[in-house]
């Protein structure tokens, strides 16, 4: 499997072999995920020669506009030319899981990416890794106290500035952990679940998407977004 993330300032590519991840690169800079995923998908690919790609899995959001674009969009087009087919999951889930997997313990935990504006993409997860809140985009201040008392994990960005969180661990999306999710839903005969359509309105998430994704897992290739972005037409 080849997976992709670009959903935050971080571009990230990973190869998984059976589960396990054989060999991953990243490069952080929000204005650079054009230039530097072929590079990065190269490098990778170089050092697995002769491996056969079987499917390709994508980070699809929430995230910046364009950014969450060049990733998909490169998964879409390989999925293509290779023939294979390509899923996405929520970036979110991608690293809840990965946090579920080693750091939180028993309780429920907050995961976030940096949504520019003060604000952050989140979702709420268990213990084991299961979204049952999200994804949203708000500043913390404006986010539910019982919320904000449970352990923070994800990119903050200027969001920092004024969050009234108990406890914010800083922590980037990656490929590896959006491979390892792939893997293991469609090892358990997840089935793809429907495009997700709800988009609130520009500035504050209205939990329209956040309805339309409750229980969606293995998702189809295609950006999700929680706001509209900047640019509409007259």
């Amino acid at each position: 499997m080849l997976a992709i993330d670009t959903s935050t300032a971080a571009t990230s590519v990973a190869v998984l072999v059976d589960g396990v991840v054989v060999t991953e690169a990243m490069h952080i800079d929000a204005r650079r995920h054009a230039e530097v995923l072929a590079v990065l998908m190269s490098l990778v690919l170089s050092e697995v020669p002769g491996l056969s790609i079987a499917v390709v899995a994508c980070g699809v959001g929430p995230g910046p506009y364009t950014g969450l674009r060049v990733g998909i969009s490169s998964a879409r087009a390989l999925g293509l030319a290779w023939g294979i087919p390509v899923v996405g999951v929520c970036s979110l889930d991608a690293l809840g899981a990965s946090v579920a997997e080693g750091e939180t313990g028993r309780a429920d935990f907050v995961v976030t990416t940096d949504a520019r504006r003060r604000e952050v993409y989140w979702a709420r997860f268990t213990s084991d890794g299961s979204r049952v809140d999200g994804p949203h985009v708000q500043r913390p201040v404006e986010v539910a106290r019982e919320i904000r008392d449970l352990p923070w994990f994800g990119e903050a960005g200027t969001a920092l500035d004024d969050a009234p969180v108990a406890r914010w661990t800083q922590r980037l999306p990656h490929a590896r952990d959006v491979g390892l999710l792939a893997g293991r839903l469609l090892g358990s005969g997840a089935a793809l679940s429907e495009p997700v359509t709800a988009m609130a309105a520009h500035g504050t998430d209205d939990g329209s998407t956040a309805r339309q994704m409750a229980g969606q897992t293995l998702l189809p290739p295609l950006p999700l977004y929680v706001r509209r972005p900047d640019a509409v037409a007259p």
